[in-house]
């Protein structure tokens, strides 16, 4: 009977009938018992209604304009795939004449040929090198995928990587060389050591490291900081929208999960930048349609498959970025975008952006209106409201109890849940992807 009277009420209206249905049972001299009881029920309900209306809603959230609210220089144009492109120096003319100036390379990208072609690209252009902030990646030889056995790294084989990755480029120094994975097996004193002799040679200017562990960085800042060596200055994690539940690829880091937050502060605080890769999710964030619930094969993610085939890779990003927590971000990034006229790899990339300033993104495309996408995003920023819509529920449901929306609880972020295995109405989808990492 109360739920039929107030069902078409307004949150106000509701409230004006309790605190009116209240008053006159307490001016009527009802029995104490039954006050008491009418009354918490009418607290309890009254805090979840108020509560709800300041939740924030799908309707609420937005992007919001504001010039220069995100320097250029933070969002960086990837060349892992550089070598694969119809036309690379196309690529790189117009990412150059559309403002990009900052791109990332690794020695490994294509096996060599990224710094191959960029230098070039660079040496037939009218290009002033100062223009340019160049980053690569190095200190692993050729290893493509992250192996613990590759040959050991020495400060002699470094010494050689560097001198052939500025050999490659056409250039006399780097503007950031960063150890492209850790490597268990030597100290972080030996890594902060080598790589300072190397920056008195003027090669490079500044130096980070790629896929290192938050304690293994931490410890090689603190020990450089201590011994007044030039501490590391960046470190490229996987950070995207999509927070992967385990390793995307052998020897990777990422700092998506909600328990990263604090480590992420921390960066901020040190002046830290954080170079983030696969942003997009190969492609989970940036196409709508990518691996729908029904097509994903759960129980494929245990089957043993070749390392380095199609198979493997679209096993590791399903089995990493396929999850319904996932799906849950990737929809309200989906309406996001369509409020805001953007599409959803642009509200993807606005994600850490908007995280903080010290965060840099790296985007890598084929397509020149591609590049339009990314460089807009200088101009945009997810508000607070969208921002914690992604970060956790709107609501969730307690027993015995109203609704309470989970931003008024103690709980936190959202934790990501874990794979609910079943088998898959179709088969999965194939598609070219490439561990750029």
């Amino acid at each position: 009977m109360l739920e039929n009277r107030t069902k078409k009420m307004t949150i106000t209206q509701r409230l004006n009938y309790y605190f009116s249905n209240f008053n006159t049972s307490e001016s009527r001299g009802k029995n104490m018992r039954r006050n008491t009881r009418f009354s918490m029920f009418q607290i309890s309900f009254m805090m979840a209604l108020l509560a709800a209306s300041k939740a924030p809603t799908i309707e609420s959230f937005s992007v919001q304009k504001q010039t220069g609210v995100n320097s250029i220089h933070r969002i960086v144009f990837g060349t892992a795939a550089l070598s694969k492109a119809d036309d690379p120096y196309a690529m790189l003319d117009a990412a150059y004449d559309k403002g990009v100036r900052r791109f990332d390379l690794a020695r490994t990208y294509g096996m060599g040929e990224s710094e191959k072609i960029f230098g070039e690209w660079l040496e037939s252009r009218d290009i002033d090198r100062c223009d340019i902030d160049l980053i690569t990646k190095g200190g692993i030889g050729m290893d493509r995928y992250g192996d613990p056995d590759r040959p050991l790294l020495t400060f002699e084989s470094l010494s050689d990587e560097v001198d052939l990755s500025l050999d490659t480029l056409n250039v006399e120094d780097v503007d950031l060389y960063m150890f492209h994975r850790d490597d268990a097996r030597l100290s972080v004193e030996q890594f902060v050591d080598w790589i300072n002799k190397i920056l008195e040679t003027g090669k490079i200017k500044r130096w980070g490291v790629s896929n290192w562990s938050f304690d293994r960085f931490k410890a090689a800042h603190q020990y450089a900081s201590k011994k007044g060596l030039v501490p590391p200055s960046a470190n490229s994690p996987q950070y995207s929208l999509a927070a992967p539940v385990c390793d995307v690829w052998p020897s990777t880091q990422s700092i998506s999960q909600p328990h990263h937050e604090k480590q992420i502060q921390w960066y901020a605080k040190n002046g830290i930048e954080l170079i983030c890769w696969e942003v997009l999710a190969k492609g989970f964030m940036a196409k709508e349609d990518l691996w729908t619930e029904d097509e994903v094969d759960y129980t494929s993610f245990g089957k043993a498959t070749e390392r380095g085939t199609e198979q493997w890779r679209v096993q590791r990003i399903q089995k990493a970025y396929c999850n319904p927590e996932n799906y849950r971000r990737r929809n309200l990034a989906i309406k996001l975008a369509k409020q805001s006229r953007l599409n959803l790899a642009q509200v993807a990339m606005l994600y850490p952006l908007t995280k903080g300033q010290h965060i840099s993104v790296i985007f890598g495309s084929s397509k020149a209106h591609h590049i339009d996408d990314m460089v807009a995003l200088q101009h945009l920023n997810i508000d607070e409201t969208a921002m914690a819509l992604f970060n956790r529920p709107v609501e969730e449901r307690r027993k015995n109890s109203p609704f309470i929306p989970q931003f008024l609880s103690d709980r936190g972020a959202n934790n990501i849940q874990p794979f609910r295995f079943r088998h898959a109405n179709s088969k999965a989808a194939t598609v070219s992807m490439r561990a750029d990492s």
